[in-house]
């Protein structure tokens, strides 16, 4: 099949997206069928990320979504990616994240598809994000899913808890808050995992905590997703990371009360995880299903677990196995909306 020839899900087009704010995000939207027959997702990547986390070589979630009917379209922050020709600043905040780029992302789907509901699908903190959103704004959340999900990460990894904890100096220096558009070049992070692939990739040798299967990945794949895919992020965005790692609460926009933000969320919610995950495991989202009491249906479904292969942070979203594990799970669920 030629280029040309493609289905118009394998052909995305980029799209412009001006917040109310001022800032410049980026998305890449693969239409699918036309008119949408099923609600339009949205792909929101986590920390410093960008549309890397989503699509490798012939694996692309995007396009495995649009070809069952969802209008999906993959963000990428102000600052970050293809957004980084529109202007350099980063989001220096959460409240930036969210109510500048995601909600100038869902007003812009409504004038690409023409669909004021869209269903939110974030990795890491793109799942915390997501349910910002979807407190914020549920009259434009049609449902809520999330890969890994960043929420309440002190029941994550024990390591980078205590690494967090030494970091609660730096909030008494007010350094964090003078420096909060300040970038951190995650490239440099990537650079260094692709130095540890002999240590990731050995079943033998033990890592405090892997973000991806040992041989998961091919090699090609492997420097795309942590040259490409490991961005920028500000130091504002990290500080509130860093809170929420330190502390067994979720991290908010300062003034926001846990109870009110998660009782405003009204859509179904999904929540998935892997069991081999020692970054984000199961543990991060627990508290969510009893707490999301406006919810229709809020669950967490674990992966992960024998006989099937084991799932790491990132090989959760796009790889092989999370082709044949997690996709199917995320189809099933997003069909069962309409």
């Amino acid at each position: 099949m030629t280029r040309d020839s493609r289905p118009a899900s394998a052909r995305p087009h980029l799209l412009r997206v001006t917040a109310r704010d001022g800032g410049t995000a980026a998305m890449l939207a693969w239409r699918g069928t036309w008119p949408a027959s099923r609600v339009p997702v949205v792909l929101v990547p986590g920390f410093g990320q960008n549309r890397f986390t989503w699509e490798l070589g012939d694996l692309s979630l995007p396009r495995w979504l649009a070809d069952r009917g969802h209008p999906t379209y993959a963000l990428e922050h102000r600052g970050t990616g293809l957004a980084k020709g529109w202007g350099k600043g980063l989001a220096s905040s959460l409240d930036e994240l969210v109510e500048g780029d995601l909600l100038a992302a869902v007003e812009r789907v409504y004038d690409d598809c023409g669909s004021d509901r869209v269903a939110l699908l974030g990795h890491s903190l793109g799942g915390l994000t997501s349910l910002l959103f979807a407190a914020s704004h549920p009259e434009r959340t049609a449902a809520l899913v999330g890969l890994a999900g960043g929420y309440f990460l002190a029941r994550g990894s024990r390591t980078l808890r205590l690494l967090a904890l030494a970091g609660e100096a730096l909030a008494f220096t007010g350094l964090s808050r003078r420096f909060a558009d300040s970038a951190l070049p995650l490239g440099i992070v990537g650079a260094g995992l692709l130095a540890l692939r002999p240590i990731f990739d050995s079943p033998s040798v033990p890592f405090p905590w892997p973000v991806w299967q040992p041989r998961s990945y091919a090699k090609e794949q492997l420097a795309t997703r942590f040259t490409c895919g490991m961005d920028r992020a500000s130091v504002g965005v990290a500080a509130s990371v860093r809170r929420a790692f330190a502390h067994d609460r979720l991290a908010l926009p300062e003034g926001r009360d846990q109870a009110q933000v998660l009782a405003c969320i009204r859509c179904p919610a999904l929540f998935v995880h892997s069991a081999t995950d020692a970054l984000v495991p199961p543990a991060v989202a627990e508290p969510l299903p009893g707490l999301l009491h406006g919810s229709p249906d809020a669950r967490i479904v674990v992966v992960g677990r024998p006989p099937d292969p084991p799932l790491g942070h990132c090989d959760l979203v796009v790889s092989e196995n999370a082709r044949r594990h997690v996709w199917p799970i995320l189809g099933d669920w997003l069909e069962a909306l309409r």
